[in-house]
C-alpha cells in the first residue's frame, strides 16, 4: 500500500441472486469462499439494484446516480460523456483504475466519432477505466486464449455452445461446455486479475473484476454442469394465482423470456442446478484469488466489495431472466470487507439496512479517504462498517425501469413515452407504479414471496397514495443537478463557477 492508501477490488457477477450463498442459508449451493469473505466483512442482506437490466444497473453502480439522472436507462443507451465514473474519480486521485471483465458500456456518439449509431452498437471498457482485459461475454482475449490452448475455431467462435447427443432427454443446460474448467471465462478472468495485481507495483490501484457468469446461457464446464442434482433444486417461488390473475406484463414476459420452459419441471430443476454450479465455479476461483492476495501481502490493504448487477428468476413467478420488479431480480448479494481496524467490530455481521447500488462508489471513495462529490446520489456504508447506526439511514429503496426497448409498446398498445415503471420497497410494502397501466402492491408482512397483488383491495388505497407520493418526492429530489451545481456552487468536480470571483 503506497503512502497508506487502500487498494480497491470491486467484484461483480452478472445475474446472481442474493439468496444463492450458503452463508445466507441456501439449501443447495455451496460458496465457502464468499462465506469466508462475509465472515471477515459485512454481508448486507437487503441490497437492491436500481434496474434489473445489465446496462442501466451497471451505470448506477459506476456513476453513483439513478438511471434518470445518469441518463442511460437501458442496454446500449450511451452513458453521456459528461458523466464521471468510478474510473475517473480514482484515476484523478492517482490510482491505476482498470477493468478486468465486462461493463456493458456504450460510448457517447456525441463525442466519439467511432461510436455512431449507423455504424452499429459498440461496447468498450467503461470510460475512465484502463481496459486491462475486456470481456463483455466473449472477449477477444479469452477467445485468443482458447485458440492458444488448441481449441478448434468452432469452439473459440461459439464457446457457450454445448454438444447435445441426438437422443438427448435433458435440457441443454445439463450438458458440459466444450471448453475445460481450467479454460473457462471465469478461470481466465481470474488469472488476468491476478496478473494485474502482480504487475501493479507499489502504486495504489482500483480493479473492477467483472465476471460474465452466471448470466445466460446457463451452461457450465464439467464438473460444474453436474455438481448439483436437479432433484435437489428448491421449488420455484410462484403460485397458480399469478397465472389466473396476471398483470398485463406477466403473460408476454413469460412467453418471450423463457418460452414454455417455465412450466416444465425437468427444465427448471436442471437450469437451477446448473445455475448453482456456475455460482460455485465463481466461488472456487475467488478462493484462488483470495489465496493469491494473501500470499502477495495484498489482503490487508485492499478494500473488497462483492455484488451482482441483478438477479435471475430461474422459474420463480413462472419466468426466467430478470424483468419486472420482484426481489429475485432486484435483491443482490452484497459483501464489503474493509481491512482497516476501524471495521473490526462489525466483522462477520449480517446487516438489514437498505443498500442501493449507488452506495458502492461513495463507500469506496470514503474508505480511501477521497472526497465524495455532491453529485453522487448514493451513501457511504463506512459508518455502518464502523458500527455507527444512526437514525437517519434510508427507510426504502427505489428502482426505475424504461421498457420501451422491448416488444412491449407494440404488444400491449402502450406509447413509447409511457413505457416507464417505478418501484419503491420499504419494510412492509413493495409498490410498482406504471404510466397508464394497473398498479401492483405487495403486502410483505403477509406475502413475503410477492405472490398476491393487493393493489385492487380498497383497504390499501391510502397505502398506495402514500407510496405514490414517496415516488414523486424521490424523483423530485434526485434529478440531474450537475449543471445547477456547476453554476451556483463552487463544488469540486464541476469546474469553476464563472460568477464567483
Amino acid at each position: 500500500m503506497s503512502g497508506g492508501r487502500l487498494n480497491v477490488l470491486f467484484i461483480m457477477t452478472d445475474q446472481m441472486r442474493a439468496d444463492c450463498m450458503s452463508r445466507v442459508g441456501h439449501a443447495v449451493v455451496r460458496t465457502p469462499h464468499l462465506d469466508g469473505l462475509a465472515s471477515d466483512g459485512v454481508l448486507f442482506r437487503r441490497a437492491y439494484v436500481q434496474s434489473a437490466v445489465c446496462g442501466p444497473s451497471r451505470m448506477c453502480f459506476y456513476t453513483g446516480r439513478y438511471p434518470h439522472a445518469n441518463r442511460s436507462p437501458w442496454n446500449e443507451v450511451p452513458l453521456p460523456a459528461d458523466e464521471k465514473t468510478m474510473g475517473h474519480y480514482f484515476g484523478d486521485a492517482g490510482y491505476r483504475a482498470a477493468l478486468c471483465g465486462k461493463t456493458h458500456y456504450t460510448p457517447d456518439p456525441l463525442v466519439d466519432p467511432s461510436a455512431q449509431p449507423e455504424q452499429g452498437i459498440r461496447r468498450t471498457a467503461l470510460a475512465g477505466l484502463e481496459p486491462w482485459e475486456l470481456n463483455d461475454g466473449r472477449g477477444e482475449g479469452w477467445l485468443a486464449h482458447l485458440r492458444s490452448r488448441g481449441y478448434a475455431e468452432e469452439v473459440a467462435g461459439d464457446p457457450f455452445r454445448v454438444d447435445m447427443p441426438a437422443d438427448a432427454d435433458r435440457d441443454h443446460s445439463a450438458y458440459p461446455t466444450r471448453f475445460r474448467r481450467e479454460d473457462s471465462d471465469t478461470a481466465f478472468m481470474t488469472d488476468r486479475a491476478m496478473a494485474f495485481m502482480d504487475g501493479a507495483g507499489d502504486s495504489p490501484w482500483f480493479l473492477h473484476l467483472s465476471y460474465f457468469k452466471p448470466h445466460l446461457p446457463i451452461v457450465a464446464p464439467y464438473p460444474y454442469n453436474e455438481l448439483y442434482d436437479p432433484a435437489d433444486s428448491p421449488a420455484p417461488n410462484r403460485s397458480p394465482e399469478e397465472l389466473e390473475r396476471p398483470h398485463p406484463f406477466h403473460v408476454p414476459f413469460r412467453i418471450e423470456r423463457g418460452g414454455v420452459a417455465y412450466d416444465d419441471e425437468d427444465v427448471w430443476r436442471q437450469r437451477r442446478a446448473t445455475y448453482y454450479g456456475l455460482i460455485t465455479e465463481i466461488d472456487d476461483h475467488l478462493g484462488r484469488l483470495f489465496h493469491f492476495m494473501k500470499d502477495r501481502g495484498l489482503w490487508e490493504n485492499t478494500l473488497i466489495v462483492f455484488t451482482s448487477d441483478h438477479g435471475e428468476y430461474v422459474g420463480d413467478h413462472w419466468m426466467f431472466e430478470k424483468e419486472l420488479f420482484y426481489d429475485e431480480a432486484y435483491n443482490v448479494p452484497f459483501i464489503v470487507r474493509d481491512p482497516r481496524s476501524c471495521a473490526d467490530g462489525t466483522r462477520g455481521r449480517m446487516m438489514d439496512e437498505f443498500v442501493e447500488s449507488l452506495d458502492v462508489l461513495p463507500t469506496c471513495l470514503d474508505a480511501c479517504g477521497l472526497e465524495t462529490p455532491p453529485v453522487l446520489q448514493g451513501r457511504s456504508l463506512v459508518p455502518l462498517l464502523r458500527g455507527e447506526h444512526g437514525s437517519g439511514w434510508r427507510k426504502e429503496v427505489f428502482a426505475d425501469w424504461d421498457f420501451r426497448f422491448y416488444w412491449t409498446p407494440k404488444k400491449l398498445g402502450i406509447p413509447s413515452e409511457k413505457c416507464r415503471g417505478w418501484m419503491v420497497r420499504d419494510d412492509r410494502f413493495k409498490y410498482w407504479h406504471f404510466n397508464g397501466m394497473p398498479d401492483v402492491l405487495f403486502d410483505l408482512a403477509t406475502d413475503p414471496g410477492e405472490l398476491r397483488n393487493v393493489a385492487g383491495d380498497p383497504r390499501y388505497a391510502e397505502t398506495i397514495e402514500d407510496l405514490r407520493v414517496r415516488l414523486m418526492d424521490w424523483r423530485m429530489s434526485n434529478e440531474d443537478e450537475s449543471r445547477v451545481s456547476w453554476t451556483y456552487e463552487r463544488r469540486p468536480g464541476f469546474g469553476r463557477n464563472p460568477f464567483v470571483a
